[in-house]
């Protein structure tokens, strides 16, 4: 029975990527991991997988040493590569820099890399023979590098600007909403993840450490409302990797393009998990794939790069073999950090917590980060009071790719800032210039021009949503909305002050009022509304925002009546007495047209109306009544009387 790759390398234990050199380098025509092997590349990997002529290690996963830009030489020194001009060498160099110096278009390269079944971004090292390989493709004259000798501690210095140690990949899971996105997470959670670890992935980011043979791997949850837009994208810049999660049974979604248009941009390898197949059909499931092939993903059984695993996430089918994929490719990408460099990183999800403040979840993609770090965040700063791990332990200290909860901040953080370990000076510095610019900002305030609002919610990423949608929505609405503050946690006294100071709305999402607040907002008159679903909270935006909107309206015809008698009262008018022949009339909103024949020869809107001498509201078909119009009096019998009202138009 034929098998890929990544199973070949599962039963002998040699790494896939090892495995695709070895064939590579020997003439087949393979491109990634998920390659069906022929009878001839097994009959070749059995004899020469275990050959000692061969550099692949057994059972010992280890990476292709990369070209270092300098070789020792016997006298201590070492050899530095000195690139001259705008020649290419053939020495490692990243994607980009190949890209530049060979003046071929970024994406033509990655293209390329891609057919050959390596994910390889802009940052991407490519190895020598890859180099090599990508100027004879591209018919770019190639030469071998010029050395010139450096000291000891020259070299030192290059060589710590790169990362030489392996991290964990990071993992965003994009997709439609209701495709099953939190569903597979959960399940890998509950099968891969300590118990301890709590789930609470529906409207937030989460960050989730999984093991896969004993390799970490990060995953990043992100919900599929549209609404949180700017949720997947935040996720995307952070990842290596993205899982586009589709349901066999639905197709390609709106959502479902939007994240591929994601995923493009960010510029990172995709794994579609073709969700569901419990319920689908063969035929719908290459409906799915056919769909998925009009957007440029282009399955591998199609004869296309882009891994398509079949799953269950209710029932778990197909997950093992979807990690397995994802552990492959991480490894053919060869993630590396510097664990010794500035700590850096990026704030995925940030909130109140009852006895620890403001808190954040960060990935940091290099560094070390350490309990009593001093940092730099956005408009905020702190120090690091306390570090919890995603199984909720705590610890003293993180390494790159993996998410912890911080707790030290001097404000809230706003979600997607960007996370900096610094020193001491640093952290007063950027602290002595955020009071400044905050006391800037207070002499600038003025009134409120449109409907203020003022927006409390749980965390940092729901309140990002809930501004944008109502930026979006006052631009387009007859009543411009305007957030005069947004914030995090219970909706305080300061919240109400700041509503009755500037005539605001509060909306306050998963959130509740402090009692002192409730109190004080009763008392002033302050507008507060509560929603715990992000919908309706929505909806309601939308109808204040189209408060007073003027409603065009046209007459309808609503009834008519023949004048009986005419009476001339005494301090009071002339009364038409009249009997209602079909329809009815109506006071309020009523007005009346009057036909003496053929011709119209008066009307007005109708002032008084009575049946048996009491005044009533209308009159319906059948009955005789008495009325009185503003504007008209000369009446005789049997003038035609029609009633009209005015109605919104259709």
């Amino acid at each position: 029975m034929a098998i890929r790759i990544y199973e070949f390398s599962k039963k002998s234990g040699i790494s896939s990527k090892d495995v695709l050199d070895l064939l590579q380098k020997n003439g087949f025509d393979v491109t990634n991991h998920m390659t069906v092997l022929s009878d001839e590349m097994m009959a070749f990997l059995n004899t020469h997988a275990i050959s000692k002529e061969t550099p692949i290690k057994k059972n010992n996963y280890q990476k292709s040493p990369r070209v270092s830009f300098s070789a020792r030489k016997n006298d201590g020194k070492k050899e530095e590569i000195v690139p001259v001009k705008k020649d290419l060498f053939r020495i490692p160099m990243t994607v980009a820099q190949f890209s530049d110096t060979a003046d071929i278009p970024v994406s033509d390269v990655i293209v390329y890399l891609l057919k050959k079944g390596i994910a390889a971004p802009k940052n991407y090292v490519l190895s020598e023979k890859l180099v090599d390989d990508l100027a004879t493709n591209f018919d770019i004259p190639i030469s071998n590098p010029v050395v010139s000798t450096t000291s000891e501690a020259d070299t030192s210095i290059l060589a710590s600007k790169k990362g030489t140690e392996k991290r964990a990949p990071i993992v965003v899971i994009v997709g439609h909403i209701d495709h099953g996105k939190t569903t597979l997470l959960d399940y890998i959670r509950k099968t891969r993840v300590a118990e301890k670890e709590k789930g609470g992935i529906t409207q937030h980011l989460g960050a989730y450490e999984v093991l896969v043979d004993n390799d970490p791997i990060v995953f990043l949850d992100t919900p599929g409302h549209e609404a949180f837009s700017l949720i997947r994208v935040r996720g995307l810049k952070v990842a290596d990797i993205a899982i586009l999660v589709v349901a066999a049974d639905d197709g390609v979604m709106p959502q479902t393009v939007e994240s591929i248009k994601r995923i493009k941009a960010a510029e990172i390898p995709v794994i579609v998990a073709l969700n569901k197949i419990d319920k689908a059909t063969s035929a719908q499931i290459e409906a799915t794939k056919r769909g998925l092939a009009q957007y440029d993903l282009l399955p591998e059984d199609w004869g296309g790069q882009i891994p398509v695993v079949p799953v269950s996430a209710k029932l778990g089918t197909g997950v093992s073999d979807l990690l397995s994929v994802i552990h492959l490719q991480s490894q053919i990408m060869d993630l590396l950090t510097d664990k010794k460099a500035p700590c850096k990183g990026f704030i995925l999800e940030s909130k109140m917590e009852k006895g620890r403040g403001d808190v954040a979840t960060v990935i940091c993609h290099q560094g070390t980060l350490r309990v009593g770090d001093y940092f730099i965040c956005g408009k905020t700063q702190g120090k690091v009071t306390s570090l919890t791990s995603a199984q909720g332990a705590a610890v003293k200290e993180v390494l790159p790719s993996m998410p912890v909860l911080i707790a030290g901040f001097d404000e809230l953080p706003e979600v997607g800032a960007l996370f900096e370990v610094v020193s001491f000076e640093g952290y007063k510095e950027h602290k002595n210039r955020v009071i400044a610019h905050v006391g800037s900002l207070a002499t600038m305030r003025t009134s409120v021009e449109g409907l203020a609002i003022i927006v409390r919610s749980d965390n940092g990423s729901s309140k990002e949503a809930i501004v944008g949608e109502i930026a979006k929505l006052s631009k387009k609405s007859f009543n411009p909305l305007h957030v005069v503050s947004a914030g995090i946690g219970m909706i305080t006294e300061n919240d109400i002050e700041l509503a009755r100071d500037t005539q605001a709305i509060i909306y306050g999402f998963n959130v509740k009022v402090d009692k002192q607040a409730a109190l004080e907002a009763k008392k002033e008159g302050v507008v507060v509304k509560l929603y715990d679903i992000i919908y309706k909270l929505l909806e309601d935006l939308e109808v204040l925002a189209e408060q007073g909107k003027p409603v065009k309206k046209v007459s309808k015809k609503i009834g008519e009546a023949v004048v009986l008698k005419v009476f001339d009262i005494k301090g009071i008018g002339v009364v038409a007495g009249a009997q209602v022949k079909s329809g009815r009339f109506v006071k309020e909103g009523g007005k009346a047209v009057v036909y003496r024949g053929k011709y119209k020869v008066g009307e007005g809107a109708i002032k008084s109306l009575q049946r048996d001498k009491k005044t009533v509201k209308e009159v319906q078909t059948g009955f005789e009544c008495a009325f009185m119009l503003d504007g008209f009096s000369d009446w005789i019998v049997d003038d035609r009387v029609e009633c009209f009202i005015e109605v919104p138009a259709e």
